[in-house]
């Protein structure tokens, strides 16, 4: 127990270092206060699904990436020699993420059933072992992933088989799919416990089939994180060492196999795009990253017109009438944030593996190789973009002057995250800290200015997300036009970049 908490002390400690619990703290704020916004009856409905989306699972990534830099530091190396073993390592991540975890939640839970003081001590309880439930299940099914994964690109291109542990309970507590055995995916009876405490039903579940289904998720949880100690304590040493040092040679030599045989920059700069898409040392995780945009609009195309029924006819809400809303945080800054998040893990990995001190004596420079990641996450951004938005069916109103406008302003937030990620993380672990910041307001801003009365918007337009949205048709933009947006969200969007992009360099420079 003595060496539980001390490993709980110390993993404690590293996430606040890295800004982890700093991020939670702040989340739970800002959701907190759009919950408060929101009418209570509204709030109700809309938490037990954020919960369960987003706060449930905030530290399923930073729970790999902190394993992944551990390992990369040799800091599993170095614990060997301490009391400390696997079992207290995966211990203490599962508590202090958990933790954070439940840190948001509470207010938000708490906001959500204002003016409900009776209710408030069941919510709380209910809703939180929810949260716990469900949170603990991600991170040890995480974990294990994380623990097979050589780098977080690796572990990226296995997350889709954590998808059913999110999707499943989300059609269960809809209602979508009421069956029984949606309980043998193991986080259903957290959603459902969510729900339960919150949601405005009158009846809950079959208690017998919940607490059977708490029994079944502890199971779950106690057999992977058992097989996570174990990928744990097989991951460190000189195994990871030396795995470090081939992936570094494998990323290093698309600009070093040109430097040795005196040819140009032209040659390595495409040795590093043929390494970005099918992958030397690392997985091909930008080329599977193509055709998401794709899939994305398939599966809004597909899904819309049922959840607005289901909107509709259980809540009385019209969805169809906010439709640019959506179209503006699901498809037009969702698919340049899932570029520029790819785009600034790798800038960032290269970094982390002394990738870049390789471009020191190729014909490379640092310059180029961060235009070439500039470059490419905003060009892959505006070809998805321009696949995705029609595909979605969302785009009612067709091609127009305001859409073509708001998708190349869209386009240029990939590489401002990129370099935001790169100016502001040190390391894949600050990475995502960056990254959970950054992605929450590329969500909020396109709702909250759809939400807000005209004059009050323009308090947005100082945040570069809010260009591109503004300028979508369905969107008040008043008196500015899509001309007038295209001029202040590019002056906006460089001015912020040239800050960012600035900072980096100097990261970079002092290399």
């Amino acid at each position: 127990m003595r060496r539980l908490w001390a490993a709980t002390v110390l993993e404690w400690r590293v996430e606040r270092r890295y800004g982890v619990v700093p991020m939670a703290a702040g989340l739970g704020a800002v959701w907190t206060l759009v919950l408060f916004a929101l009418p209570a009856d509204t709030a109700r409905v809309v938490v037990p699904y954020l919960l369960f989306v987003d706060t449930a699972g905030f530290g399923a990534l930073f729970v790999v990436a902190l394993l992944l830099f551990e390992r990369t530091e040799g800091a599993r190396q170095a614990l060997a020699a301490t009391p400390l073993r696997g079992t207290e390592a995966v211990a203490a991540k599962l508590v202090v993420l958990t933790a954070l975890s439940l840190l948001i939640a509470v207010p938000m839970v708490a906001v959500s059933v204002r003016g409900r003081t009776a209710e408030t001590g069941w919510a709380l309880g209910m809703s939180l072992a929810g949260v716990a439930l469900t949170s603990l299940v991600l991170l040890t099914v995480c974990l294990v992933a994380g623990a097979r994964a050589r780098d977080l690109s690796g572990f990226l291109l296995a997350a889709p088989v954590v998808a059913p542990l999110v999707l499943v309970p989300l059609l269960h507590v809809s209602g979508v799919v009421a069956h029984p055995l949606t309980y043998l995916v193991p986080t259903t009876v957290g959603a459902d416990l969510i729900l339960w405490g919150i949601g405005p039903r009158p009846l809950g579940p079959d208690p017998l089939l919940v607490a059977a289904g708490v029994l079944y998720a502890l199971v779950w949880v106690a057999v992977a994180a058992e097989a996570a100690r174990r990928g744990v304590e097989g991951g460190g040493g000189g195994a990871a060492v030396s795995r470090r040092g081939a992936s570094g040679r494998g990323r290093g030599r698309a600009a070093g196999r040109a430097s040795a045989t005196g040819r140009g920059a032209l040659p390595a700069l495409a040795g590093f795009v043929r390494v970005d898409l099918l992958g030397t040392g690392r997985g091909p995780l930008m080329l599977v990253m193509l055709v998401a945009p794709v899939l994305l609009a398939l599966l809004i195309r597909v899904g819309f017109p049922p959840v607005a029924d289901f909107l509709a006819a259980s809540y009385g809400f019209d969805l169809v009438a906010h439709t640019p809303a959506v179209l503006a945080a699901l498809v037009l800054l969702h698919v340049p944030m899932m570029f520029g998040v790819v785009g600034g893990l790798r800038a960032v990995e290269d970094r982390d593996e002394n990738v870049l001190l390789v471009l020191c004596v190729s014909p490379l420079s640092l310059r180029a190789y961060l235009a070439y990641r500039l470059v490419a996450v905003t060009a892959a951004s505006l070809v998805g973009l321009a696949v995705a938005l029609p595909l979605s069916g969302l785009m009612a109103s067709g091609w127009s002057a305001g859409t073509v406008v708001a998708l190349v302003l869209a386009s240029a937030q990939a590489a401002l995250l990129l370099a935001g990620m790169t100016a502001l993380a040190a390391n894949k672990v600050e990475a995502l800290v960056v990254v959970k910041g950054i992605g929450a307001v590329m969500v909020l801003v396109p709702v909250v200015l759809w939400a807000l009365p005209r004059p009050w918007g323009l308090f947005l337009l100082v945040l570069p997300p809010a260009w591109p949205a503004l300028a979508l048709p369905g969107y008040a933009s008043g008196p500015l036009g899509p001309w007038w947006c295209l001029a202040g969200g590019a002056v906006v969007t460089a001015v912020v970049s040239a800050v960012l992009v600035r900072r980096t360099w100097r990261v970079l420079h002092g290399l």
